[in-house]
């Protein structure tokens, strides 16, 4: 059970699954509005769907390993006034999210929704650096918890997150990454208020630093937050913001999340096998990919076993689906505009 989760998240926890979201640096000057969005042919054969190693918590399954710092964001109310906002630290200055009494800050040394790592090398991100830096934002869904990894679900997304940080060392661009889930546990309207919090985080880094690029990847109802945190920043930071949604739904979100962004790319992959599953959306920033024949590990929720067709749950785990999306988002990083 998790502790301090909306009803609603606790009823969708055998069928959700990760989010993460991908922040990349580029020039501030750069307008990809008119630049078509290419998904790359691949150039390997996937390899073999294998079972995901399950860490015991999300951050011990990160290649760089943990440092940073890994929150239970309803106990950062300061003033214990039950609001989230400029009262409680001025880094939160246009933020206001009402909280829960007796559901917010419950047991947080066994809780986690929010982590942000540490730069990649010793120096932090900067403008000046001979690649422009790139921030990682990954976002699990309903029911997960970044100190409970045990589930196994949306364990595909660290290995994207993983490759997306080898890929980045190679080309010599420093990378940071943030991990959440897409409910703020013990908040009213949850997943609505993660979408408040990411994106008034993510706004404050592309604020500080104009080259940085933002790439959001998102599983289940983090590919939800994704749109709606994309859409958000859209107009403002749209030209240096990547989406990837896999098998994003709104079943059983807190409310019906329609925005979505009309400048920023977004790479929509899902699949159509069992009743969970995403949709394709024909909107002319966005490509559809219906990856519902690829295989992956049935999910250990579902008994467990050799690879079948993808599901909801495991579409992220299919080694085809996530060398398309590493492809793509590597292909987006390179363009300039």
């Amino acid at each position: 059970m998790k502790v301090a989760a909306p009803a609603v998240v606790a009823l969708l926890a055998a069928a959700s699954a990760l989010v993460v979201s991908l922040v990349f640096a580029n020039s501030a000057g750069s307008d990809a509005r008119n630049a078509p969005v290419l998904i790359p042919t691949r150039t390997s054969t996937p390899a073999a769907p294998t079972a995901t190693p399950f860490p015991s918590t999300w951050i011990d399954g990160l290649r760089a390993g943990g440092g940073g710092d890994a929150i239970l964001i309803s106990c950062q109310d300061a003033n214990h006034d039950g609001r989230l906002n400029s009262a409680d630290a001025p880094d939160l200055g246009g933020l206001d999210i009402a909280l829960v009494p007796g559901q917010a800050c419950v047991a947080p040394e066994r809780h986690r929704d929010f982590y942000a790592g540490p730069p990649s090398d010793a120096a932090s991100p900067a403008c000046d650096a001979a690649q422009p830096p790139l921030l990682i934002v990954a976002i699990a869904s309903a029911g997960s918890d970044l100190l409970d990894a045990r589930g196994g679900e949306s364990m595909g997304l660290l290995a994207l997150v993983n490759e997306l940080q080898r890929r980045a060392e190679r080309a010599d661009i420093g990378t940071r990454l943030v991990l959440s889930t897409s409910a703020v546990y013990g908040a009213d309207a949850a997943q609505t208020s993660m979408e408040r919090w990411i994106a008034h985080d993510l706004a404050r880094r592309l604020d500080a630093a104009p080259c940085l690029r933002a790439v959001l990847i998102g599983h289940s109802h983090g590919g939800v937050t994704v749109t709606s945190v994309a859409a958000a920043l859209d107009e403002r930071h749209g030209a240096r913001m990547y989406g990837v949604l896999i098998d994003r739904t709104t079943a059983l979100y807190d409310r019906n999340a329609a925005e979505f962004p009309s400048r920023t790319r977004v790479l929509n992959v899902y699949q159509l096998n069992e009743g969970w599953h995403g949709h394709p959306l024909d909107l002319p920033n966005i490509t559809d990919a219906d990856e519902s024949a690829e295989r992956a590990p049935i999910a250990l929720s579902d008994g467990g076993g050799a690879p079948a067709l993808v599901s909801h749950k495991t579409l992220d785990d299919a080694p085809a689906v996530q060398q398309r999306i590493v492809d793509a988002v590597v292909a987006w990083l390179g363009t300039r505009d």
